[in-house]
């Protein structure tokens, strides 16, 4: 399971998920605390986050299991750039800087719009090349869509972990439907021949096990909080004065105990997720750099 499982000879969970937070107050991705009438920007300012950790343990105590959410249905960080007016791309300053897609089957068009909400997380190269996408991303559900709105895009669930994932699977998903694309075009240019071969019956079993992956990389496995579990997680202290100043604080309360119990959820979890799509995903060999565990933000 990656960087969510805790090895004792891999600090992948001290680099990935003990620092991470999803904070709430970029434009679009504001969250209303529980308490009546006050905005997260409080009205001191002040801004407030929620730990990835504790989002994490708290579906652990839960024993809450990862279920199937069409990917479409959800809102991860970057896609305000495609709802919001104003709103740019945080790395670029803008949306034009899109480098070259490198891949025939993935149209120019498709590829900007991919790059637009994801160029920021296709850009960090050692999360993205640790990255497996059968590890189950954390969603809140917007209680009522488009009502009451916990994103901005007004959809059905506001991703609080695992966007570098869910980029993974759109780019994987936009290469198959280019795929598939090319391979029903190639079977309706043999169609006007009137003839039938061998090679057409392959065509076709071809095309059916490329719709099958297309529509199972549609649907992930992921797990999911109610609103109000995501807003009592909500803090704004300083992170590098309080939880995360060294690794030793990170790592207090991570005790021998903790580590089976977590682990053993989170095999659940993958159990889980084989049964669902019979998938698998090997990140052993994935080579990491960084030795900093400072806050990353924007999950």
């Amino acid at each position: 399971a990656g960087d969510s499982i805790i090895n004792q000879e891999d600090d992948s969970f001290f680099r990935w998920v003990l620092p991470a937070r999803h904070t709430t107050w970029h434009p679009g991705w504001e969250v209303p605390l529980p308490q009546p009438n006050t905005n997260v920007t409080g009205v001191d300012g002040e801004k407030y986050y929620a730990r990835v950790f504790d989002l994490l343990n708290w579906s652990r105590k839960q024993n809450s299991l990862p279920v199937p959410v069409d990917v479409s249905s959800i809102c991860h960080k970057g896609m305000e750039t495609q709802y919001m007016n104003g709103v740019t791309n945080r790395i670029d300053g803008n949306n034009n800087d899109v480098p070259p897609t490198h891949n025939e089957f993935i149209p120019d068009e498709k590829w900007s719009n991919l790059w637009n909400t994801c160029g920021e997380k296709f850009r960090s190269t050692n999360r993205i090349s640790s990255s497996c996408i059968d590890i189950p991303g954390l969603l809140v559900v917007n209680p009522n869509p488009p009502l009451i709105v916990n994103n901005p895009c007004h959809l059905e669930y506001r991703m609080v972990d695992g966007a570098h994932r869910i980029c993974l699977r759109k780019y994987l998903l936009t290469l198959l439907t280019g795929e598939l694309a090319e391979l029903e075009e190639e079977l309706v240019e043999g169609e006007k021949s009137h003839t039938h071969s061998t090679a057409d019956d392959k065509l076709y079993a071809t095309i059916q096990e490329k719709q099958r992956l297309v529509h199972r990389t549609m649907h992930g496995m992921f797990l999911v909080m109610n609103q109000t579990t995501f807003q009592s997680m909500l803090m704004s202290s300083d992170p590098y004065t309080s939880w995360a100043r060294d690794k030793e604080n990170l790592m207090k309360g991570i005790t021998a105990e903790f580590q089976l119990e977590w682990n053993k959820w989170m095999l659940g979890v993958m159990d889980r997720v084989e049964e669902s799509k019979n998938g698998y995903c090997d990140n052993s060999s994935s080579d990491f750099s960084r030795n900093d565990a400072m806050p990353s933000e924007d999950l």
